[in-house]
C-alpha cells in the first residue's frame, strides 16, 4: 500500500510540474514576442516519450533545441532569455523521460501485483474446488514429485455438457443446488488426498496422487451412478451426462503425458 502512495505522489508531482513548466514556457513565448505554435513542442515531447520511447524525446528536444538556435540568431531577445528558454525546455525533457519512467514502473508493479493476486486466489467459489491455475501448478509439481521418488499417478477429467447451459434451463436455485450436490458427492467418492479442480464451466479434474489407472476407474464407477440418479429441487429426476477422460502418467511418459493433458484441456475449450 505504501509503494503504491509513493508511487501516486510522484505521478501527480510529475503532472503538476510538468503543466507548471509548460505554462512558464508559454509565459515566455508570449512575454517576448516568439511565435506561439512552438508549443506544440510540448505534446508532441510527451506523445514521443510515453508512446514511443522514452530517448526520442531527448532527440526531439535537441531538434527543437538546434531550430531555436538558429531562429534566435540575430533577433533582439536577449542572451539569458534564449537560454532561460532552453533551460524549460530541458526540464520538460527530464520531466517527461521521468513520467514515462514511473507509468513503466507502475505497470509492471500491476502486472506483479495481478499475478499474485490470480495464484492467491485459486478456488472456484461455486464448488470449493481450485481453479484451472492451481489445476497446473500441482500438475507440474506432481510430475516433479514423480521423477524424484517414481510410480505414477493419475489425471482424470469429468465433463458435463448440461452445465453450460443448466442455469438457463432451470434457473440459479436449481443450478446452485446441483453444484452443491456434485461437490459433496465427489468428496465422498474420493480419497482426501485426491484433488478435485474446476477447470472450465462444465469441466472438472480430479489429480490421484500414487494411484494406478484402474484404481482411479473405481472413482467413476462411483460417480456416475449419483449423476444418473440426481433429484431435482421438486424431487423430478434428472439424468446428467457424464463424459470422462484419464491420463496415468508414468516415469517415462511424464513430458508427453502432460502435453496430452494440455492439449485435451484446450481443445475440450474450444469445443
Amino acid at each position: 500500500m505504501r509503494h503504491w502512495s509513493a508511487m501516486s505522489l510522484q505521478l501527480i508531482a510529475l503532472i503538476v510540474g510538468s503543466l507548471t513548466i509548460s505554462t512558464l514556457l508559454s509565459s515566455l513565448l508570449m512575454m517576448n514576442n516568439l511565435p506561439i505554435w512552438w508549443m506544440i513542442y510540448i505534446p508532441v515531447l510527451y506523445l514521443s516519450t510515453l508512446l514511443i520511447h522514452r530517448a526520442s524525446g531527448v532527440l526531439i528536444s535537441i531538434g527543437f533545441g538546434v531550430y531555436f538556435f538558429i531562429m534566435m540568431s540575430g533577433t533582439p531577445i536577449p542572451f539569458i532569455v534564449q537560454l532561460l528558454i532552453l533551460l524549460v525546455v530541458a526540464m520538460l525533457t527530464i520531466l517527461a523521460y521521468l513520467l514515462q519512467v514511473i507509468l513503466f514502473r507502475s505497470q509492471f508493479a500491476l502486472n506483479v501485483a495481478e499475478a499474485r493476486v490470480s495464484q492467491l486466489i485459486a478456488v472456484d467459489p461455486e464448488t470449493g474446488f481450485d481453479n484451472r491455475n492451481r489445476f497446473f501448478m500441482d500438475l507440474e509439481a506432481e510430475r516433479d514429485r514423480l521423477i524424484r521418488s517414481g510410480g505414477t499417478f493419475v489425471v482424470t477429467f469429468i465433463s458435463l455438457p448440461l452445465l453450460n447451459d443448466f442455469e438457463k434451463r432451470y434457473g440459479l436455485s436449481e443450478y446452485e443446488w446441483f453444484l452443491d450436490y456434485f461437490s459433496d458427492e465427489l468428496h465422498e467418492a474420493t480419497r482426501r488426498t485426491d484433488k478435485k479442480y474446476r477447470v472450465a464451466t462444465d469441466t472438472f479434474a480430479i489429480l490421484f496422487p500414487q494411484t494406478s489407472l484402474e484404481k482411479a476407474q473405481i472413482v467413476h464407477e462411483r460417480i456416475k451412478p449419483l449423476l444418473h440418479g440426481y433429484s431435482r429441487l421438486d424431487s423430478e429426476p434428472l439424468v446428467i451426462d457424464c463424459l470422462d477422460k484419464s491420463f496415468e502418467v508414468t516415469l517415462e511418459n511424464s513430458f508427453m503425458s502432460l502435453d496430452e493433458i494440455r492439449m485435451y484441456l484446450s481443445e475440450d475449450e474450444k469445443k
